[in-house]
């Protein structure tokens, strides 16, 4: 496992990346395929500016492991504090990681990489404008089915996902409505 850290606006001391490096390392034991040395850990730490309350320090752990991308972000008032958090989240995720990693399709081949692993080795190109703080550019991406996408958007803990359906070769979006359930957006070509 190789572990990237970087920090913003503030400096992380001896201790301070000895223990993240503790925390991460700690994560191999849940599944085998994360302490691969194939397997990339970034961490970001960074100190915001808050005009109220106390939770200055943002911690953000991505892991890039053989099919997917999990990634865990917290904010609290320490390093050790939102590390300990994200460590947390990312348990969980692997566990969900780890009972989905003998899926197969229906003729029995392994399914193909996921569309995220497939970015993160094609690279993210990151672009700063007046409105919009950030743009990634995807290239050759892999269709997936829905469920994959589900999946996939539970694991970085967001709200929503953009994929190529494979069921329909069209744009989507899934995403987590207010009441718990999923939602699918779908470009359809004229």
């Amino acid at each position: 496992m190789q572990i990237q850290l970087v920090s913003n606006s503030i400096t992380l001391g001896d201790n301070q990346k000895d223990y993240i490096n503790e925390k991460i390392e700690n994560l191999s034991k849940y599944e085998q395929r994360v302490a691969d040395e194939a397997t990339l850990v970034r961490v970001d730490v960074e100190k915001r500016k808050v005009r109220s309350g106390d939770q200055k320090i943002t911690t953000q752990i991505t892991m890039y492991v053989p099919h997917a991308v999990i990634r865990a972000e917290v904010h609290g008032i320490n390093v050790e504090e939102t590390v300990d958090l994200a460590v947390d989240k990312l348990k969980k995720q692997i566990e969900r990681y780890k009972t989905k990693k003998h899926r197969r399709e229906k003729g029995g081949k392994l399914m193909p990489e996921s569309t995220l692993e497939a970015v993160s080795q094609s690279g993210v190109s990151e672009e700063m404008m007046e409105q919009i703080v950030k743009r990634k550019k995807y290239k050759n991406v892999e269709p997936m089915r829905e469920d994959e996408a589900v999946e996939q958007m539970d694991l970085l803990g967001h709200d929503f996902f953009a994929f190529v359906n494979s069921d329909t070769n069209l744009f989507s979006v899934v995403y987590r409505r207010q009441d718990g359930d999923y939602g699918l957006i779908e470009l359809e070509k004229k």
